[in-house]
């Protein structure tokens, strides 16, 4: 006989006194708060639902990249020209260490001097700095960069969840190891330290951790940045990627792998492939949630649709990458992002140039974007031709040049490239290798793929595409969160306050739109740590108002006031209109001397302008390794502004 574990029903009993029948009464989980909480939840989880599925908005940008490239625009020039800035490494940079580099490849894609930094600015002393890794230093230059193009100077995240999300994975540093190492030596080269010193400085309350998965690491900082938004751990995120070579010892064991090129040259897809070259770098994107952004009235520079993570396994070996799991990732992020391959018009591939690698992506590519896109036309380029390889920050590398090319529609040409490898099969697949900068038609759809693949086994892929037409690289008008600049000292003379109009094409000059009503610009203001930061300031925003039209001086007067910190030195310009701006601004960069107080400045609707970053004060900071014969005396020494 069958056991009936079916739950026994009991009726609930009538309230004492109540006559035989009586309906119990509703029980006390039912009250109309317990009813309210239900509601809460179902909303709660309509929302989580509808996050889950949004994009992202980026909606700022710092870069660091060989051939003194510091920020999009000069990017951009060195791709559109198919530069090379691969470059032998100067006697300077190889530091106490040029005997150990005799014999190695001198050849990659190198920053200026990596040891210097402005470490007053952060408040770092002079011994903490010179025991801090220059790859955390270079994070924090280019996070206050990153939010500055944002603008969104840190001071207005003190009440916002803000995460930071770094790839990060040599530590040639420590190969500098003093003979006295201490605590501070230990927190300032430690890998998890290097997202902990960021939050800590900027005062980030978000998630923030160092991820390590070798050459994908940056990429898979922009996926976790992502899910970390959707999910609702974080209003803002920062994700970066960064990587220094300063010593021999990471470029030897690298050597012994085989990998290097030896003309120094990374040939992506070429049938010369043999090897990639090493390079520098950082790179962050600022992102928030698209409505978000759009509530905000940022300036989005570029959408991520999706994202996807997976891993090689059981491949040849532990470093070798695995056709079916680069498939498979390409093919999660298009679904994640609600897009076919047609919607892909363009594909920024990992494309390392080596032997193994690049048939493998190629094959990957032709099968889920290429043969399934019915003819038309898709674009593969790898970055690594211009730059070499970025290792920990060659997806951001990636990344902000499909950001770049999504905003232009345009490729830039694949450098070195001459002849097809002969073991790459682009038969019926639309796939081809631009040769020179092509107009990207949006009939071969509108979206960019990005790439990134570690030696590790993590495989990462990303889907950029345009912001909404007057929402991305335009001046927006609609009313923000402004602020009024508080007291500081002024610049040029006032003037009596226009009328009526507003900021776009056609608008009036010094008059700014917010809520259907006109709003005056009365000026500005300036700010620096100090008063030879203001004046060169001063000049940069002389040099850029310039270039602007007139009608984009209310979003320069907002960005110039709300977008960036307000340090202790500041000047105040009264100005209604942008010629009485750039005459302020010249008289602020001669140093002219500036009367204090006076006028208050209008409250403006938010609307951002790209402004040149903050003009930082560096000195050099360099251990002294144990055993080296360099004096601490050659530790001090001031370099340009």
């Amino acid at each position: 006989m069958a056991h009936d574990d079916s739950p026994t029903l009991v009726p609930a009993a009538a309230p004492p006194g109540a006559p035989p029948g009586a309906p119990a009464p509703a029980p006390a989980s039912r009250t109309a708060l317990a009813r309210a909480l239900d509601t809460i939840r179902s909303l709660r989880a309509q929302l989580d639902a509808q996050r889950a599925d949004q994009p992202l908005a980026v909606v700022g940008v710092g870069l660091r990249l060989p051939g003194g490239i510091d920020d999009l625009d000069g990017y951009w020039t060195a791709l559109a020209a198919g530069r090379d800035l691969v470059t032998p490494l100067s006697q300077e940079r190889m530091g106490p260490f040029a005997d150990q580099w005799a014999g190695l490849h001198r050849k990659g894609g190198f920053l200026d001097e990596v040891m210097d930094f402005d470490a007053g600015f952060f408040g770092i002393g002079g011994r903490e700095a010179r025991r801090l890794d220059p790859q955390h230093r270079l994070l924090l230059e280019v996070a206050w960069e990153a939010l500055e193009d944002a603008a969104l100077p840190p001071e207005r995240l003190t009440e916002t969840r803000t995460g930071f999300f770094v790839g990060i994975t040599n530590q040639d540093y420590d190969d500098w190891r003093p003979a006295d190492v201490d605590a501070v030596w230990g927190i300032g080269n430690a890998i998890c330290y290097s997202a902990g010193r960021v939050a800590f400085t900027l005062g980030l309350t978000g998630p923030a951790m160092a991820v390590d998965t070798s050459c994908s690491s940056s990429l898979v900082a922009v996926h976790l940045a992502r899910q970390a938004l959707l999910r609702g751990e974080c209003e803002v995120a920062l994700a970066a990627g960064v990587n220094l070579i300063v010593s021999p010892a990471s470029t030897r064991l690298i050597s012994q792998s085989g990998l290097l090129a030896p003309d120094g040259l990374c040939k992506p897809f070429d049938a010369r492939a043999n090897g990639f070259t090493r390079s520098e770098g950082c790179g962050i994107v600022v992102l928030k949630r698209l409505a978000d952004a759009r509530r905000d009235n940022d300036r989005i520079h570029a959408v991520i649709a999706g994202s996807a993570l997976n891993q090689d396994g059981r491949s040849a070996s532990i470093t070798a990458p695995n056709v079916r799991s680069q498939i498979d990732v390409i093919a999660a992020a298009l679904a994640d992002a609600g897009l076919t391959a047609a919607d892909i018009g363009h594909l920024e591939a990992h494309g390392t140039g080596t032997a193994l690698g690049d048939p493998i992506e190629m094959d990957a590519i032709a099968t889920v974007l290429g043969r399934p896109r019915g003819g038309r036309r898709l674009t593969v380029g790898s970055v690594k031709s211009n730059l070499g390889h970025l290792e920990s920050a060659a997806g951001m590398a990636g990344l902000l040049k499909a950001i770049l090319c999504v905003q232009r529609r345009a490729v830039p040409p694949l450098v070195h490239f001459r002849t097809l490898n002969p073991r790459l099969d682009l038969a019926d697949t639309g796939i081809a290798i631009p040769t020179e900068v092509e107009a990207w038609s949006p009939d071969d759809g509108r979206y960019a793929g990005v790439s990134s693949f570690g030696m590790s086994g993590t495989n990462a892929h990303v889907i950029v595409g345009p912001a909404d037409v007057g929402t991305a690289v335009d001046i927006g008008t609609a009313a923000g969160n402004g602020a009024a600049a508080g007291a500081g000292a002024v610049v040029g003379a006032g003037a009596a306050v226009g009328s009526g109009g507003a900021v776009g094409t056609g608008g009036v000059e010094g008059v700014a739109a917010a809520g259907g009503r006109a709003v005056p610009v009365a000026g500005f203001e300036v700010a620096a740590r100090t008063p030879d930061a203001l004046r060169v300031l001063a000049a940069r925003y002389r040099d850029r108002l310039a270039t602007l039209p007139d009608d984009a001086y209310p979003a320069f007067a907002y960005t110039a006031t709300v977008g960036r910190a307000r340090h202790p030195v500041r000047a105040r310009v009264l100005a209604t209109s942008r010629s009485q701006a750039l005459a302020a601004l010249d008289a602020l960069a001669a140093g002219t001397p500036v009367e204090p107080g006076g006028g208050e400045l209008t409250e403006l609707p938010r609307a951002v302008v790209d402004l040149p970053h903050y003009p930082w004060e560096r000195r050099r900071y360099a251990i002294v390794p144990a055993g080296s014969a360099e004096t601490p005396a050659a530790t001090l020494r001031l370099t340009a502004v």
